[in-house]
């Protein structure tokens, strides 16, 4: 093997930490498309959340998050959810998604750094955080569906 060949393989490990750190905090290419009961498309990109130490962060001390964007939590079992707001600074809607990629329930507006649990209403497997407010800005309410895309990975 070459020197330079060595040199960029040491290289791209040493990065691989940094970029995997990067990764948590970027959108890998999954979106929502919320359909609602006229039929209006909203689509946002979401960052994933489908280990228990990302669902456990979430938003966490995030100051701002974009119009279009939001985190998406997948769980590996349809229950009940149970959310809070501590140390999360921003209003957030919580929208709560059933197997069937219905929305079962909606958590609007709620209030940044509360330690109040909301608790889902009905049982759901996929969990969809955006900016408090949108929902109702776009006309998303339950019963409506919510489509889920993510870009092909290993």
């Amino acid at each position: 093997m070459k020197a330079g060949s060595i040199i960029l393989l040491l290289l791209i490990m040493l990065a691989l930490p940094f970029l995997c750190y990067l990764n948590l905090h970027t959108n890998d290419g999954t979106r929502v498309e919320f359909v609602n009961a006229s039929g209006v498309v909203t689509t946002i990109s979401v960052e994933v959340a489908d280990t228990p130490e990302e669902q456990e962060k979430g938003l966490m001390y995030r100051t701002h998050m974009d119009d279009d964007e939001g985190m998406l939590f997948i769980f590996s079992e349809d229950a009940t959810r149970h959310f809070w707001m501590k140390d999360t600074p921003i209003p957030l809607d919580m929208v709560f998604v059933n197997s069937d990629y219905r929305i079962v329930d909606i958590n609007y507006n709620a209030t940044p750094k509360s330690e109040d649990v909301y608790t889902s209403k009905a049982i759901c497997r996929y969990v969809i955080e955006v900016n408090g407010g949108f929902c109702r800005e776009h006309c998303i309410g339950v019963g409506d569906q919510a489509k889920i895309y993510r870009p092909f990975s290993f």
